[in-house]
């Protein structure tokens, strides 16, 4: 199997030049088009000169060749529109591979600061997991992603999303040419929703004899009204076959509004999804979610058909904008023709319409973890064990460029321990924390991690890294932090909660040293007696004496640096025990600040 790099050059290359000959074609087409228009509008005209009979009856043969040559024509040029959607993709995961993922939406939509861990992990937002792992080409899909990332995902559907993302990266070709479907049209934003919501509303017409029989014999009564305007002396009196017609439209006219509005902007939306299913229908599948999915979609192309006949009745609505619509609208009900069409295909279909879309924004949202499994063949799977402890081995940073991230080994007691990460500034603490909990969440949600091996059991995570003032609420640094510690403790605390696993970096940090080593002491036995678990990252070396204390479940880890040559010298790794290492006067020497030796050697004393 090719390695990705080989791969999206190979497509590059191939579908550049397919799409250049194709284009090459459309052109050389399109010139002969014109060319024989122009012989067809000569030879039509003489032989009108022969005979119009001749001419009518020409044309009448040639219109159905000339119907089927302009359709094959377009067709070349949607071949060659979609062969530049495939180039573009191969361009894109190459720059993706050279860890530039800034073309593809960041999802800071979806960024709460309420959330368990989103914000402090970099879940959404600029240089995200969400923005490194989207690929998804519908709203839909975008939505199904971001819910997989913000919450964990039971045991089993973890066991089958793996399986079924693990057989869908065997098949790029098919996830790139459903990502390639998607870009031919444009998804008008909250169309989804309204269109379920529209699919859930009781019928209008459907079911009324009256109003049916009316639009089935409105076109007879209007034949019948023009006949007798023209055969009868009193023919005013002939126009009142139009009064059934009338009353009709003007009964409906607010339904018709509505639902114009309603609708008036799905055409695009609809013809992005019928193109999307019509592909998903046509996979071959045998992991047990793939082929679950696939069934939903029906038999014999079943939600394809049904969402492009949906399109085309909603876009017969917009004839009632057309100049000469009052003819077809008083003649033939024609706006109440295809209410009634809508009717049917809402009662039919009601139950339809939602699993149709949930199943296309699953496959949308698989297709995105399935390349992730495919660009980064070296991530492995993780296993959710009942053990209580999360054991990982070389676990490194996803986000990080693959050229300077550094992997360390990890093993932690989930019910009730905790690790000390001790170190100076810049030493990677914090990244390390996020490289933990990055990485849960990717198991959590059924997806490959970034590391060698990574097992753990059921967990909910949760952090508190970036607390920030919030001036609207009059609220202080410290006191978010301390809300934010009360939801942790509430969580941990919880009776029969999930498991919670924390990550917490400089807790009590807006406070005076001996409140935040008091505070911190207390909270780490809270956590602990509440059989919570997770790591703290600190400056607090005081803190590292809790290790010593009989039957203690606190375990000291550090990460040093060194300074050689007046330059500080970072390695990131994770090592047992105390930090014996201090930067931070260093740093400040570097800027110009004038630390007197004496100062520093009467603090380390």
């Amino acid at each position: 199997m090719l390695q990705p790099s080989d791969y999206y050059q190979q497509k590059q290359a191939e579908f550049s030049a397919l799409a250049a000959e194709l284009r090459q074609r459309y052109d050389r087409l399109a010139l002969l088009r014109l060319l024989l228009f122009v012989v067809l509008v000569a030879g039509l005209i003489l032989l009108w000169s022969v005979n119009p009979l001749y001419s009518l009856g020409a044309l009448l043969l040639l219109l159905p060749l000339i119907v089927w040559g302009v359709k094959k024509h377009l067709e070349i040029f949607a071949r060659s529109q979609e062969a530049d959607f495939r180039r573009q993709l191969a361009e894109a995961e190459l720059k993706a591979l050279e860890h530039d993922f800034s073309q593809w939406p960041d999802g800071n939509n979806y960024l709460t600061e309420d959330h368990p861990y989103a914000l402090d992990l970099d879940l959404f937002g600029p240089h995200s997991l969400y923005q490194f792992l989207n690929r998804t080409t519908t709203t839909l899909g975008a939505n199904r992603l971001a819910k997989m990332l913000a919450a964990p995902t039971a045991t089993k559907d973890i066991l089958e999303r793996q399986a079924a993302i693990e057989e869908m990266s065997k098949q790029p070709d098919w996830c790139h040419a459903l990502r390639a479907r998607g870009m031919g049209t444009k998804e008008v934003p909250g169309q989804a929703e309204k269109l379920l919501r529209w699919v859930q509303e009781p019928s209008l017409i459907q079911g009324k004899a009256g109003i049916t029989a009316l639009t089935i014999v409105a076109p007879f009564l209007t034949v019948v009204t023009f006949y007798l305007v023209f055969t009868i002396p009193l023919w005013q009196l002939a126009l009142l076959g139009l009064l059934p017609a009338l009353l009709a439209l003007r009964k409906y006219k607010d339904d018709i509004q509505r639902l114009h509005q309603q609708t008036a902007e799905s055409g695009d939306t609809l013809e992005r999804y019928s193109r999307l299913i019509e592909w998903a229908e046509a996979g071959q599948w045998e992991s047990p979610l793939l082929q679950r999915l696939h069934s939903q979609l029906g038999e014999n192309a079943e939600a394809s058909r049904a969402i492009r006949r949906l399109r085309y009745a909603i876009s017969q609505l917009d004839v009632r904008y057309n100049a000469f619509a009052i003819i077809i609208e008083v003649g033939g009900l024609w706006s109440l023709h295809w209410l009634r069409a809508l009717d049917r295909w809402r009662a039919r279909h009601r139950e339809d319409l939602p699993n149709w879309l949930a199943t296309l924004a699953e496959l949308d949202a698989l297709v995105s973890w399935a390349n992730l499994r495919y660009n980064q063949p070296d991530w492995q799977w993780s296993t959710i064990t009942k053990r209580q402890e999360v054991e990982g081995i070389q676990l490194a940073h996803p986000l990080i460029n693959p050229t300077g991230r550094v992997a360390n080994d990890f093993k932690c007691a989930t019910d009730g321990h905790i690790h000390l990460v001790t170190g100076s500034n810049m030493a990677g603490k914090s990244t390390w924390l996020r490289t933990v909990g990055v990485n849960m969440v990717l198991a959590l949600a059924g997806g490959p991690v970034c590391a060698e091996r990574l097992e753990l059991p059921q967990l909910q995570v949760w952090t508190s890294m970036r607390t920030q003032d919030a001036l609207s609420e009059s609220t202080s640094s410290f006191f978010a932090e301390l809300k934010r510690l009360k939801l942790i403790i509430e969580a941990v605390e919880q009776p029969d909660g999930q498991s919670v696993f924390f990550l917490l970096d400089e807790i009590l940090k807006g406070t005076n040293s001996r409140d935040r080593h008091t505070g911190a002491r207390a909270l780490i036995r809270q956590l602990i007696r509440a059989e919570g678990a997770g790591i703290i990252a600190t400056h607090d070396l005081e803190l590292a004496e809790m290790e010593k204390e009989a039957g203690s479940e606190v375990e000291n880890h550090a990460m040093e640096v060194q300074i050689v040559d007046g330059q500080l010298d970072f390695d990131y790794k994770l090592r047992r025990g105390v930090s014996q290492s201090f930067n931070a006067t260093v740093l400040m020497a570097q800027m110009g600040i004038q630390i007197d030796p004496k100062d520093i050697q009467l603090h380390h004393d």
